[in-house]
């Protein structure tokens, strides 16, 4: 299993966009996907980007704490 995600600022013909990278599961297999957010100067994309950040962080934790939950339960 994979965790992670990050921000990424790509230049494209002099402009600056901001993406949200992270990892999902597919096909049996981690993958990294990269979300476009926005222009990265926009102050809009950055507060859209701290909620994705914030979001992807409380899922890990959800679906961590169910995988101890289980642990804990078969221990």
């Amino acid at each position: 299993m994979r965790i992670g995600c990050g921000l990424r600022v790509r230049r494209i013909d002099g402009n600056e966009y901001l993406y949200f990278w992270h990892y999902e599961r597919e096909g049996g297999r981690s993958a990294r996907r990269e979300d476009y957010v926005g222009p990265a100067r926009d102050a809009g994309s950055r507060r859209d980007a701290a909620r994705k950040l914030l979001a992807f962080h409380r899922r890990v934790q959800q679906d961590l704490g169910a995988r101890i939950a289980r642990l804990e339960r078969s221990a």
